[in-house]
């Protein structure tokens, strides 16, 4: 029996008092090891087979190969006419005609056609044998029809049978298929294919996988199930979805161990791949192009802080306001019946036709968001999409998206001062609060951008109102995440899924947001009558960075860095830092803690290279501290990093 549910159980392995209409009986497998439990009943040998790698459907494979076979037959048939006509009537005493060619005039009556229909019967009696050993007469016959014919074979020339082996698309070879049929096709598994640059087909599935279980956690602008079937179970793939594919393949060959995928290779596949992804969405303003724009740049940024990423932002966070991503709209209008003679109208999105299609351009603006946030953070730049002109609701629980399940969360009036106008809490998941509480961290950037006369008694009675405003936003908010979630080191111990790692960035970004705030009056940089270091934000500080030590220990411990995003890392980045600060302002020995996060953030560089810079940098600082002990040298290079 093999170890499978639902397996069959051929007839003889049944009593003879058998009824003849229950010759298959088909019963559970409970894959209890070493023998299930039918076969330990009934004395038999119980077999469990290995499990096989995603394929397409059967049925199209059997087609397709009934296909080529069909063909190759033909093509088999043809050549042998065309090798006899060249052995019996082409000979050296004919005369070529015009470019060389033998006319057809020329040729005796006897000179069988190549145009005759070839019989289906003689198709038939080809077998697969004669197939397989005529393939190297059908080769020589091509060699011979130029010699015969008398003049160069071209130095470009293709037989008509390698022409048939590039028309096969390569996704439809499967990863068991025989080497000869390889061969005939010309498409090998273990070399990249030349037209689309993807990988081979078990692959870029396994690919695909593991960018839902590291990538679309933390980043949830696509659904698993539709984006399988329209990968994968559609007998045609369209170009937009085709892209999507090389821009999922271009993030994640990072957290592929397959050993076809060499240093070489890794480079080839994510060059093209990316390539192609930015040439489609230059061209391309649509839901589609957007979303892969949007991992390709979860993609550069996680690899290096760059202008690249930056640009990359700014073309997405153009496009979305053109396309009116960013407004929420509860009533939809019918379209004009007129043409638009605006050029922005005229490319404008149409109205969304189902609920779970709006909850996808939801996401997708609050994506870029959370990008547009993390890559601003530590410049002294403005955010592209600004708080002002946005009026999205926030995204719903990845589970009602997946379910298509219409629901309402929790939207504002963003102007000024947010004003609740709908509040449903519970519908809300880890990418909405995570959405919140950059929107404080936001107000916080601007917060500490802002130009305060300290001569001024007003400005900074006004300064001191507006951190003590944030500080309380920050206390209410983390007192209203679900229970569960407020004990995340527990959580990180009993579930350790990808799921929980949701959470675990979300704790993060909160630590960052703390440190943001608090440090500015902790650790301030001109200090006066005004501006002295208050021991209230320092215990703040410091309690967060102990916190963020606390859980990221646990992450390391139960295997789940590389379910964390680059988010995280700037987190830690943030968090060291403020070690660095703290002894420069109290003039003492950096904490031992921070060795800790230059090994997490050098673990975390095998997935997102970004990570490993910030503890190139972190290190030399430490190294050049620790040289200079506690001298003014040492203090003023901790000081500049503070600056």
């Amino acid at each position: 029996m093999q170890g499978e549910e639902g397996a069959y159980l051929p007839s003889q392995v049944l009593p003879a008092s058998t009824p003849a209409d229950r010759i298959l009986l088909k019963v559970k497998c409970d894959r209890a090891e070493p023998s299930c439990g039918w076969c330990a009943r009934n004395s038999r040998i119980c077999v469990y087979k290995e499990r096989k790698r995603p394929e397409f459907r059967a049925s199209y494979g059997r087609e397709l190969e009934e296909k080529i076979n069909r063909m190759e037959a033909l093509l088999h048939v043809l050549g042998r006419r065309l090798e006899d006509h060249i052995v019996d009537h082409v000979g050296a005493n004919q005369t070529p005609g015009p470019n060389g060619l033998t006319s057809a005039s020329q040729l005796p009556d006897s000179t069988p056609s190549l145009g005759v229909p070839v019989s289906l019967s003689n198709i038939a009696d080809s077998t697969p044998q004669d197939m397989r050993t005529s393939d190297t007469r059908w080769s020589d016959s091509i060699d011979n029809l130029y010699d015969g014919m008398q003049y160069s074979r071209p130095p470009d020339a293709m037989s008509i049978q390698s022409m048939v082996g590039m028309d096969t698309p390569d996704t439809f070879i499967r990863p068991d298929q025989p080497a000869s049929s390889l061969r005939r096709s010309e498409f090998d598994s273990r070399s990249p294919p030349l037209e689309s640059g993807l990988p081979p087909h078990d692959l870029t599935y396994t690919l695909v996988d593991l960018y839902f279980k590291h990538v679309n956690p933390w980043c949830p602008i696509l659904d698993r199930g539709a984006t399988f079937d329209a990968l994968f179970q559609s007998s045609t793939v369209e170009e937009s979805d085709r892209v999507l594919l090389h821009a999922i393949i271009a993030t994640t060959m990072r957290f592929s161990t397959d050993p076809r995928l060499t240093p070489d290779s890794r480079k080839q596949y994510h060059e093209a791949s990316k390539e192609k992804v930015q040439q489609y969405g230059l061209k391309h303003a649509n839901m589609r192009a957007l979303q892969c724009l949007v991992i390709l740049t979860v993609d550069v940024l996680g690899s290096s802080n760059n202008p690249e990423g930056w640009t990359l932002l700014a073309l997405i966070a153009q496009n979305i306001k053109h396309l009116g991503l960013g407004a929420e709209k509860s009533v939809f209008l019918a379209p004009p019946t007129y043409a638009s003679i605006s050029p922005v109208q005229a490319y404008a999105l149409p109205e969304p036709s189902s609920w779970i299609e709006d909850e996808e351009r939801r996401r997708l603006y609050w994506m870029v968001y959370v990008l547009d946030r993390y890559a601003t953070l530590g410049t002294a730049f403005d955010f592209i999409l600004d708080d002002k002109e946005n009026t999205r609701a926030l995204p719903c629980r990845y589970d009602l998206f997946s379910r298509n399940e219409p629901v309402e969360t929790r939207s504002f009036r963003w102007a000024e001062r947010s004003e609740t106008i709908v509040n449903k809490p519970e519908n809300l998941g880890s990418f909405a609060y995570h959405c919140e509480v950059l929107r404080i961290l936001s107000r916080i950037h601007q917060f500490l951008r802002t130009a305060v006369d300290i001569g001024s008694h007003t400005d900074v009675q006004r300064w001191r109102a507006t951190y003590r405003e944030l500080d309380g936003e920050l206390n209410t908010w983390i007192q209203d995440l679900p229970g569960e979630y407020g004990r995340i080191s527990q959580l990180c111990h009993s579930d350790p899924a990808s799921r929980v790692s949701n959470w675990i960035m979300l704790h993060a970004a909160y630590v960052t947001s703390v440190l943001r705030l608090h440090s500015s009056f902790a650790y301030p940089i001109i200090r006066s009558h005004i501006f002295q270091p208050s021991y209230h934000a320092i215990q703040r500080c410091l309690g967060a960075v102990k916190s963020l030590r606390e859980i990221a220990q646990d992450a390391v411990n139960t295997g789940m860095l590389d379910l964390l995003g680059h988010p995280f890392a700037f987190s830690l980045w943030v968090s060291a830092r403020l070690l660095l600060v703290h002894a420069a302002a109290m003039e003492c020995e950096v904490d031992p803690m921070i060795h800790f996060f230059l090994s997490t953030l050098d673990q975390l560089g095998q997935y997102w290279p970004v990570a490993r810079n910030y503890a190139e940098i972190l290190n030399r600082v430490v190294q050049e501290s620790q040289q200079s002990g506690t001298s003014y040298e040492g203090s003023r290079t901790l000081t500049a990093m503070r600056r």
